[in-house]
């Protein structure tokens, strides 16, 4: 019989050791009694600094009868799940499908298509890997923008160049497809049973090249530099062709749109074609970077620097009432601030890391939440415009350059201007600025008010260390395309909004997920079966802002 054994505490080093001699010594009996033994999931308990441990969960088959239930020292056993296969039975039609967004949403999409034996079309605005690499290189050495391939457009989507985290909380049953996946094409096979996987943006470049050759072997068709500019539509308002901005026509019967929140231009040809959505609130802030250590001595304690430890992360929240929060968001240990700007005039700052989080700096989002009312008009684009107007306040600030506007924390916290900066890893450059001018006064006012609950939740949060970097504007969509229980636009048939962009995803993992409930309906459309293990129904709500 197979069993799982959950909650089993382990010491700092001790995750290393045999895992059949840890269950001989938890359960009894010899290691050898214990075959076939999977570590299933591994997280960090760090609420006690003195007594820093692992918790586990361990998968294995006994030959001898087990007690089922609470065991001594508040283990639990059970028996362990099995698997469902993922392969399925192509549907007897196999529509044609056009896929806009190489990101997550659409290469996940395209994957889970390609099981049922449908061959999609997927278009990309920005270039091939290479090219996108060496463009962004440009905007960080040289501070040249190109709007067609920077971190938010081109191969991979905008998660590409990210932390790379595939943390969620939507506990959808596609999550571990999509875990599965990025081990086949290149990722450590750790996130498979880590609480907080984390790939990197070094190692999920490589896997979303592999990922695309393996698609484009099995039958799929990328097209890169191939902007989405127009649709065309029946009589009916049923999709029949994307056209491109050079006014090359492919007709098809599906087109999802996977386009990322920062497809602005996307966003208005919908509009103009009366496609239904909704605005959404989203959030807005800086981002906040500090030494690694200091954080590593703030959550570890004593335990700081022991060799089993990871960078430290941190989660922070402060509630103000009347729909009013500030709070970290998209945390990068050992990560950079990056300059990912896509609109020219217009400066964004993220957060990335590479798989070893070894940068030697913390980074997280400090944002506020922006509420529809805030966006200054009832345009269903409102808030993107709101978005941008910011943006564009930040560029003026940074001296109408595509550095990133900088204030002390503690500067900011007093409202004076910064003399110094504190040292950050901000490519291409901080300017010294006041913050105070590329920020609307209510986010303004609830980070400030923030700040001093953070420090007291997380000693030297606001310490003369840490530097805050202007703007972050782009973490979620502010609009949510609509669609009915068949994943389609509820005013345009054939047509299936589809991940972050479209408002129904905060991540990478919540966003490839929602790629392949997607391909699902796609499937079943065209006469394919449920398949049961992805049919678990997902609230749009728990799949968006996840980090």
């Amino acid at each position: 019989m197979r069993y799982l054994l959950s909650d089993l505490p382990l010491n700092l080093g001790e995750e290393a050791l045999d895992l059949a001699k840890v269950l001989a010594h938890a359960l009894g009996g010899l290691s050898a009694d214990y075959q076939a033994v999977t570590l299933e999931r591994r997280s960090l308990d760090a609420r006690h600094k003195g007594a820093i441990r692992f918790l586990v969960a361990i998968s294995f088959d006994a030959d001898r009868n087990l007690t089922l239930g609470p065991q001594p020292g508040g283990l639990k056993l059970d028996p362990a799940s099995v698997r469902a296969p993922c392969a399925v039975a192509a549907p007897p039609r196999r529509p044609s499908v056009v896929v806009v967004g190489s990101g997550p949403a659409g290469t996940f999409c395209a994957l889970r298509l390609l099981d049922y034996g449908i061959e999609p079309i997927v278009l990309e605005r920005g270039p091939a890997m290479g090219e996108r690499v060496k463009a962004i290189s440009g905007l960080w050495k040289d501070a040249v923008l190109d709007a067609e391939a920077n971190a938010q457009f081109g191969e991979g989507g905008a998660g590409t160049f990210s932390d790379g985290k595939l943390t969620t909380r939507i506990g959808h049953p596609a999550t571990r497809y999509v875990l599965e996946a990025f081990v086949r094409f290149g990722a450590n096979p750790r996130i498979l049973y880590l609480a907080k996987p984390h790939v990197g943006t070094d190692v999920i470049r490589r896997c979303a090249v592999l990922i695309r050759r393996s698609a484009e072997a099995r039958g799929a068709q990328y097209r890169f530099q191939s902007r989405l500019a127009e649709m065309r539509f029946d009589v009916l308002g049923r999709v029949r062709a994307a056209v491109l901005a050079s006014g090359e026509e492919i007709p098809c019967e599906v087109l999802v749109l996977a386009p990322g929140h920062s497809a602005r231009d996307t966003f208005e040809m919908l509009h103009s074609h009366g496609v239904a959505m909704r605005q959404k609130p989203f959030a807005m802030g800086v981002r906040v970077e500090h030494p690694q250590d200091l954080i590593d001595r703030s959550q570890y304690g004593p335990s700081a620097g022991h060799l089993s430890l990871p960078a430290a992360d941190y989660k922070l929240v402060c509630n103000f009432g009347l729909n009013r929060a500030a709070y970290s968001f998209c945390m990068c240990p050992g990560g950079q601030v990056i300059q990912c700007s896509s609109e020219p005039g217009g400066v964004v700052v993220n957060g990335m890391s590479n798989e070893k989080r070894d940068s030697g700096f913390a980074n997280s989002g400090l944002v506020a939440k922006v509420n529809t009312a805030d966006f200054g008009g009832e345009h269903l684009l409102a808030g993107m415009y709101f978005q941008r107007k910011w943006e564009q306040a930040a560029f003026s600030a940074a001296g109408e350059t595509y550095g990133a506007p900088a204030m002390a924390v503690q500067d900011f916290v007093k409202g004076r201007a910064s003399g110094h900066l504190p040292r950050t890893s901000f490519k291409p450059f901080a300017v010294a600025a006041d913050l105070r001018t590329c920020l609307p006064d209510f986010v303004r006012e609830q980070l400030a008010g923030a700040l001093p609950t953070f420090d007291r939740k997380l000693h030297g949060f606001t310490s003369r260390e840490a530097i805050l970097l202007a703007i972050e504007s782009r973490t979620s969509s502010p609009i949510q395309l609509l669609r009915g229980e068949d994943g389609q636009s509820v005013s345009h048939p054939g047509l299936y909004p589809c991940g972050e962009g479209a408002g129904f995803a905060g991540g990478i993992t919540s966003a490839a997920v929602d790629g392949i409930r997607v391909a699902e309906w796609i499937a079943q459309s065209a006469g394919a079966p449920v398949f049961q293990p992805f049919e678990k129904h997902v609230r749009a709500g728990d799949l968006a802002n996840e980090y």
